[in-house]
């Protein structure tokens, strides 16, 4: 298993909490110890030991909470908080062991050296710490450390033969269970870090999926724009071109005809210049960000209902906001479609109806009672039904165009939801 590639200056997220919470939980302990201690057992006796212990933790204290100075120290903190943690308990079970005094040993200073004393339970801290901070590494430098002064505390209480085997017995036992300890959180740190870097690894896909996405969409937007921008010239600069013919063979021999071709041809010049000015305003313009859907919708009902006089019956439903692709969408493909009515059609009605289905399907209908054409029969080069179909497609949609000629058109979208 790997271990934390951070920097030892970077404490893991939580570990200085606990360290802060373990410094002053021993401070009120040692400060209740005094209290009782006066209380109980009046005179000086082992009062200079708790105090010098009672110093000695808010030392502690201040280092821990200290930000000024923990951002000094840097790098070795963590190192010398720990061995403050690890050395305090043993320093403070021989000094109460050398001092032999009956009141240390009824405040539980002393009590058990062979058993789980109270100053040995603050070597899980350490322990603990160490195995979160710097795993593998840490738990074998903390067990290293207590083997070490285990075994100095050992011959400094030894007493013979039976307190040797006694002692060795539980020091194994308390150093087993804290290894015990420290690789289980060792195990947890690992497993917790292998998912963050899983999920920064994810994410650091999706970030390149998305900008990939994001190039994909700008291409086919780009090729959708000159598709729609050739659609509304082709058939203009076509019938331009046949007049400019006719004129060419007329203005010989009947300039007056001429003249009146010329005319016309003129007329269909300034359609041409102002449907592309109108088609690069729509392409340009923010209606969405402006109006939102529905009401971007109806203005464009509105718009081409004043400029052609087509009677529009517009139901466009309140739909709450949607994800901006799918707006963008519906709306590209509703304003597609009112173009080839307006260019195509020659309808005098058009209906369009925006609902949403058992909350699952957006459904847009757009129908007239135009021209229609043979679906078969689409000339070559008329890219708009090509676009629609592929915007809907591009948000898991399906369009749906139905017509047939001299019965007017109907353009149904669908969309999941």
């Amino acid at each position: 298993m790997e271990n934390s590639t951070r920097s030892p200056q970077t404490l893991l997220p939580g570990l200085l909490t606990i360290l802060r919470q373990a410094a002053w939980l021993r401070g009120a302990l040692i400060a209740l110890g005094v209290v009782l201690y006066l209380a109980f057992y009046p005179g000086l006796g082992a009062l200079p030991l708790l105090l010098a212990i009672a110093v000695e933790r808010a030392a502690f204290i201040a280092l821990v909470s200290w930000n000024a100075l923990r951002e000094k120290l840097g790098a070795r903190f963590l190192p010398l908080a720990l061995g403050w943690l690890f050395l305090t308990p043993i320093l403070e079970i021989a000094s109460a062991f050398l001092a032999r005094d009956d009141t240390l040993r009824a405040l539980g200073m002393q009590a058990d050296v062979l058993g789980l004393s109270s100053p040995l339970i603050w070597l899980v801290v350490p322990t603990v710490l160490a195995a979160w901070q710097y795993g593998r590494r840490g738990l074998f430098s903390a067990l290293a450390i207590l083997v070490v002064e285990h075994l100095a505390l050992g011959i400094a209480l030894w007493s013979g033969w039976q307190f040797g085997v006694s002692y060795s017995l539980s020091a194994l036992g308390r150093i087993a269970m804290l290894a015990v300890l420290g690789y289980v959180v060792m195990l947890l740190v690992e497993a917790q870090q292998r998912e963050h870097r899983a999920l920064e690894d994810a994410n650091r896909q999706l970030a390149h999926r998305a900008a990939t996405a994001a190039q994909l969409a700008e291409s086919r937007e780009r090729n959708r724009m000159a598709r729609e921008l050739h659609d509304i010239l082709a058939h203009s600069l076509s019938a331009l071109g046949l007049q400019l013919q006719v004129i060419a063979k007329l203005i010989d021999h009947d300039l007056a005809e001429a003249k009146t071709e010329l005319r016309e041809a003129q007329t269909v010049a300034r359609t041409s210049a102002n449907e592309v000015r109108r088609a690069i305003k729509q392409l340009r313009a923010t209606p969405l960000a402006d109006l939102g859907l529905a009401e971007a919708l109806r203005e464009l009902c509105y718009a081409q209902a004043e400029r052609t006089g087509a009677q529009f019956d517009c139901q466009i439903a309140d739909i709450a906001a949607l994800d901006a692709l799918t707006e963008q969408t519906v709306y590209r493909i509703a304003h597609e479609a009112l173009a080839n009515v307006e260019r195509h059609a020659g309808a005098t009605r058009v209906e369009m109806r925006l609902e949403i289905r058992d909350s699952r399907l957006l459904r847009l209908t757009i129908s007239d009672n135009g021209v229609g054409f043979d679906r078969r029969a689409v000339p070559q080069g008329h890219f708009g039904l090509i676009g629609m179909a592929e915007r809907a497609r591009d948000v898991g949609g399906n369009l749906r165009v139905e017509s047939e000629t001299g019965k007017g058109t109907e353009i149904v979208l669908e969309i999941g939801l």
